[in-house]
């Protein structure tokens, strides 16, 4: 039941933005001087370092793990270019934990924590100044010495966006992801249990004339919480991403989101919360057409949040 409905989350998006794709007249496009030097291949993309901090409800009473990552997200546009049609690929590699984790209680405390997403679908851009985005992406995330029992999780979700850029570089829609990965693992004999929060959200974006961007999300879990006889894993969910360029191919770029826990005690909702904040060094290159450049971001610590059935 769960692949059926992912399968018809993941057609009905891209059957819907295919039955738009025809504008109703050439227009100006989006970024008439994108990012990045044009190569003569149909493929664009971004490489990334960057600072992160990142907690949820695995991490418990524990104030969270700061770190770094390195990314890299490609694309590939799918003719005919002219409808703005794209495949996307792409992963990053973070080391966190730097000075010791306190909260490894089962293992070596002194063991860095790694983790890695993995990005992988389709997408199409408008190719003028108004029109349908949409996409749809697999999110894989690789764990090794994750949350307060130090085990090395591997859970995955499908997440899809679909928005329409109107007049004034400006994108509505929404955005939502659903889990399809959960990892059972065992702590001196406690089962644990990681998936990834079903969420869904609306969002906002603009697009300036100089390549900058921002975005803004707000919305909510809305499957059950593990913790929880019933509920969700959380009340709302905000967040934030934004592109601030430097030059033609270098920009400053960050993201952030946060998910308030449950009404409850204090004590329970100081441990049952989600955070993220991130910024870094992003360089562009190639992605001179619609198509050529990801649509969707990479799975991060803002787009992909972990729920847990135990804590401490």
């Amino acid at each position: 039941m769960k692949i059926v409905k992912v399968s018809l989350f993941c057609t009905s998006l891209l059957s819907l933005a295919t039955l738009l794709a025809s504008e109703p007249k050439p227009q100006a496009p989006l970024y008439p001087n994108p990012p990045g030097n044009c190569p003569s291949f149909f493929m664009g993309g971004d490489a990334t370092i960057a600072i992160d901090y990142f907690r949820s409800l695995p991490d418990g009473s524990w104030t969270g793990n700061g770190g770094a990552f390195g990314s890299v997200n490609l694309a590939f546009g799918i003719p005919k270019e002219k409808y703005g049609f794209g495949a996307q690929v792409g992963g990053s590699y973070g080391l966190y934990d730097w000075d010791a984790r306190g909260s490894n209680t089962s293992g070596n405390t002194k063991a860095l924590q790694q983790q890695g997403f993995l990005t992988f679908g389709f997408f199409r851009q408008t190719p003028s100044s108004c029109g349908v985005n949409a996409g749809v992406v697999y999110d894989v995330q690789f764990n090794r010495e994750f949350s307060v029992f130090a085990l090395n999780p591997t859970i995955a979700q499908v997440r899809g966006q679909l928005g329409y850029v109107i007049m004034g570089r400006n994108e509505v829609g929404v955005w939502a992801s659903y889990d399809t990965q959960t990892s059972h693992k065992e702590s001196q004999e406690l089962p644990v249990t990681f998936r990834p929060i079903s969420q869904a959200n609306i969002f906002w974006a603009h697009y300036f004339k100089n390549t900058a961007q921002t975005m803004l999300w707000a919305g909510t879990p809305y499957r059950r919480g593990l913790m929880n006889a019933s509920g969700r894993a959380g009340r709302y969910i905000l967040g934030a991403n934004f592109r601030a360029p430097l030059s033609k191919s270098f920009s400053i770029v960050g993201h952030a989101a946060y998910m308030a826990a449950n009404s409850g005690p204090a004590t329970q909702e100081s441990k049952n919360y989600a955070a993220n904040i991130c910024f870094g060094l992003n360089y562009a290159f190639g992605g001179c057409k619609a198509g050529e450049r990801p649509y969707m971001s990479l799975a991060d610590n803002s787009n992909f949040l972990v729920d847990s059935n135990v804590n401490f």
